[in-house]
């Protein structure tokens, strides 16, 4: 009969969306369990007023931390925007479902994607300035610079792993070209729709 389960399955095959509807129905009843808290909390405070001297206290607190963590660290980035990049970057490392080395080589695959971004980015106004034919030679020595670049770093690791790196590398590489290139159009056709009297 179609449908019915062999003899032996040991484990039973899981529906397609099965585990996403379950999260989604936890995720439900934890938001709708702290709205309900939250609004008896809020009912109770606006009513009787008994978290007065613990509001009281965090507000204290908290006008401390932004004072301590509003003051500049490096090159004007304060405190706290360090300490929240830093607490943001840690978090998926404590989850179980997360593996940590494919973490660690995605996350350095990312800054370089947005290393690429920023330099392409500065390059495209400085050499569109000089004229087409300076943009073009800079445009080709880049793309033959970031080949030789993607090269060396995927000879340099295991031989097995070759391949994988070589492809993920230009992957990474080409989407900071491509957004590069996509924020250079949206800036122009803002630019040319405000040239139009459009808004």
């Amino acid at each position: 009969m179609a449908g019915k389960i062999p003899i032996g399955t040991k484990r039973m095959p899981v529906p397609k969306g099965y585990r996403l509807k379950i999260y989604l129905r936890v995720l439900g009843w934890i938001l709708a369990v702290s709205t309900l808290v939250f609004g008896l909390l809020a009912v109770a405070q606006i009513l009787f007023h008994p978290f007065d001297i613990v509001i009281e206290t965090a507000d204290k607190g908290l006008a401390i931390a932004d004072r301590t963590l509003a003051s500049d660290a490096v090159a004007g980035v304060s405190i706290g925007t360090l300490a929240l990049v830093a607490i943001v970057a840690a978090l998926p490392l404590l989850k179980k479902g997360v593996r940590r080395r494919q973490y660690a080589v995605s996350f350095w695959r990312g800054l370089l994607s947005s290393a690429i971004f920023l330099a392409t980015d500065r390059l495209y106004r400085y050499v569109q300035s000089l004229g087409l034919l300076y943009f073009t030679a800079t445009l080709a020595l880049f793309i033959a610079a970031t080949i030789v670049l993607v090269e060396v770093v995927s000879r340099a690791g295991k031989v097995e792993e070759e391949s994988d790196t070589r492809t993920e590398l230009m992957a990474s590489i080409v989407s900071g070209l491509v957004f590069g290139l996509i924020v250079q159009l949206a800036e122009y056709a803002i630019g040319a729709i405000g040239r139009l009297g459009l808004y």
